[in-house]
């Protein structure tokens, strides 16, 4: 399965997405989805796992966010997913 990466943290100043560089196969570790505390000044981070099919592939989304993800909120990253990999297929 394929995988990206989409971070909304505040405090680092990383917002958007990042392609995985290989698939991920039964091997592959994945950071399970949990809520890490916060330490030295940082919120608390929610990691949550969101599925994509995309052109007949599977892609695991590994959402990083300083606030927990809401139905709503969910639907825009998967939009912004699809856009992602539709200009990076065209840039390919």
């Amino acid at each position: 399965m394929n995988y990206l990466t989409y971070h909304d943290l505040e405090k680092e100043d990383k917002h958007g997405f990042t392609a995985g560089d290989k698939s991920l196969t039964e091997e592959s570790l994945v950071v399970r989805e949990m809520v890490v505390p916060g330490m030295f000044d940082y919120p608390d981070m929610y990691v949550r796992h969101i599925y994509l099919t995309f052109r007949t592939q599977q892609y695991l989304i590994i959402s990083m966010t300083d606030y927990e993800l809401d139905e709503a909120k969910k639907l825009e990253i998967c939009t912004g997913a699809g856009k992602f990999l539709k200009e990076r297929s065209e840039r390919n």
